[in-house]
């Protein structure tokens, strides 16, 4: 049956702020798990494989330390020196990685309990408020990701409002291994960046403002993970931001996740220093998935000539990115 079904709420365990929820989709082969916390992808199930990394417990998504499946907010990706002038006045944010501020800060999005605002079949959303001041950024912000399942496609699609002008970078932190969770390195999966062109990084991997030419690193024919790692690299994807079009491929002999966004970047991360994460069928190491994380460009606030990223109060920010499953053979 390809129609979705009606979601399925469950408990799935309890934290500091109260507890998880696990919302179920299904439709056609596949089966999705979303969690509250961080509103988070917990599973991603096709023809009975599981294909993305997952914690055995949805407790361990609290304080997940790659941020398994994770929404990542305020601001994913990093800000340099911890600090951003908007407007004329200066803000600066606790730091987490070094002197910048990664993925929203010490207690970003991912951290938090998520409100689940509508059900329908196929769909679920997502929402969660966050405070002016929060983790030092201005404006109060709304944020909302409706999760869709369809037979062949996970669709995300992402909303925010502000009380004030703000940067706001969003994306999911998951980790794909077409192959299978439980195959082990994904080091022989076939991966593809449509980018002509990357973000330049210094040795803190914040941007030099520079977006030259992708060199070695030109993924748009498909290239062994294992020849492509290490990457923690955002490659700007050719076409017009705000179009939905494909990002990234990642391909197993038998299966393909085709990304696709209307997101100027994509942050490519193989994990080479990944070691002992609790995985769903046991401890997780170097590359054992890749994550493909749709965004603007990292530091965007500091750099004029990235895409902007400020969020002001009347115009809501609104972004799509979809994971289309394709069998092969």
């Amino acid at each position: 049956m390809n129609q979705p079904s009606t979601p399925i709420r469950s408990d799935a365990g309890t934290v500091a702020g109260g507890t998880i929820e696990r919302v179920r989709l299904e439709a056609g082969g596949i089966a999705v798990e979303l969690l509250t916390v961080g509103a988070a992808i917990n599973r991603v199930v096709v023809d009975g494989r599981d294909i993305v990394l997952a914690h055995p417990n949805a407790t361990d998504y609290a304080d997940s330390m790659y941020g398994l499946g994770l929404t990542i907010g305020r601001f994913a990706n990093r800000i340099g020196g911890g600090r951003f002038t908007l407007d004329g006045v200066e803000h600066r944010l606790p730091t987490n990685e070094g002197d910048n501020t990664l993925h929203g800060g010490p207690d970003g999005f991912a951290r938090r309990l998520w409100d689940v605002t509508d059900l329908a079949p196929g769909t679920v959303e997502f929402t969660l408020t966050s405070p002016d001041g929060d983790q030092g950024f201005p404006g109060a912000v709304t944020v909302r990701v409706r999760y869709t399942l369809t037979a062949d496609e996970l669709r995300m699609d992402y909303t925010a409002t502000s009380t004030a002008p703000t940067p706001v970078n969003l994306t999911n932190h998951a980790y794909l291994n077409p192959a299978g969770e439980a195959s082990g390195s994904a080091d022989e999966l076939l991966l593809t960046v449509h980018a002509a062109h990357l973000v330049e990084v210094d040795e803190t991997l914040i941007p030099t403002g520079r977006l030259p030419e992708v060199g070695a690193h030109d993924l748009r024919g498909a290239r062994r993970v294992a020849d492509a790692a290490p990457l923690d690299t955002c490659f700007v994807v050719d076409g017009e931001p705000g179009a939905l079009r494909p990002h990234a491929t990642l391909a197993a002999s038998d299966l393909a996740v085709d990304v696709f966004s209307d997101q100027p970047g994509v942050q490519v991360f193989t994990a080479d220093g990944m070691s002992g994460v609790p995985g769903l069928s046991g401890p997780y190491g170097p590359r054992a998935g890749v994550a493909l994380e749709t965004q603007n460009f990292p530091d965007a606030p500091n750099h004029p000539g990235f895409p902007d990223s400020i969020l002001r109060p009347g115009h809501p920010l609104t972004t799509s990115t979809a994971w289309r499953f394709r069998r092969l053979g």
